[in-house]
Parts: C-alpha cells; structure tokens; sequence
C-alpha cells in the first residue's frame, strides 16, 4: 500500500504526536530515530519526505515511517537531466536522515547488541562527536 499524502492534512505537532504514538512500546531503535527526526523537524516537515515515507494509519492519530521507503528515498535524491543527485538539503540534514533510517531499519543491529557492546557503541559515538566519554 502507498503512503498516504500527508502534505496538507496533518499539522507538524499532530505528526509528531502521531509517530510516538505508533512507536511507543516498539523498539528503542525505531523510538530513537522518530525522535532524531521530530528533533530535527526538517524531514517531517518536507512534502516530498511525508509522502514518500509515511504512512497515516487513522484519522490524523497515528503515523509510521516506512523505513525501506525512506531508504530509497535517500538513495534516490532527485533526478536532473536523467542523473540522479543528492536530495537538496544541507549537508547536515542529510546526514541526519541517513542516521535516523539506518537506527530506524536496524541497519547497525543495536537491538541485538548486548550491554557491554551498546556501552562501546555508546563511548564510540561520544568520542566521535568529541564529548566526554560516558561512564559504564
């Protein structure tokens, strides 16, 4: 089934609402990407973004992210004279979507990670960004 449009009809706070609605009780990872991309805000409030990847289940209550479609939407990015180019966005916006999909899809298999490889995960990416390492 297609995704629905949800351009007009649903309000940011609405979507949002709509998304956590649908995780909560769902995987800490798929949680943790919605809430990057309601964070972020960009993503959510893009037309093409929603109507490619966001599917409304009820009545402007509950939402979901189809992540293989979000996949492709990235891989994707927009055709020009018949070549494919990056989606126009920042360079950060785009980075933020493709970390928010690959936590979505599972891509670095957290939800199977057990504790002492989430707390080396967790350290990794702290250092990464250049903050204090995370006491165990």
């Amino acid at each position: 089934m297609p995704p629905d449009d949800l351009s007009a009809e649903i309000s940011f706070d609405d979507l949002a609402a709509g998304l956590r609605g649908y995780y909560r009780g769902g995987s800490a990872h798929q949680q943790a990407a919605v809430e990057l991309l309601i964070w972020h805000e960009t993503w959510l409030r893009r037309s093409d973004f929603k109507g490619a990847c966001i599917t409304q289940r009820t009545a402007g209550q509950v939402a979901r992210i189809d992540w293989d479609e979000a996949r492709e939407f990235i891989e994707r990015g927009y055709m020009q004279r018949g070549r494919s180019r990056p989606l126009p966005a920042s360079t950060s916006e785009r980075a933020v979507l493709d970390l928010a999909v690959a936590l979505g899809e599972d891509q670095y298999r957290l939800s199977n990670m057990g504790a002492a490889h989430r707390r080396a995960i967790v350290q990794a990416v702290a250092r990464a960004v250049g903050e204090e390492t995370i006491r165990p």
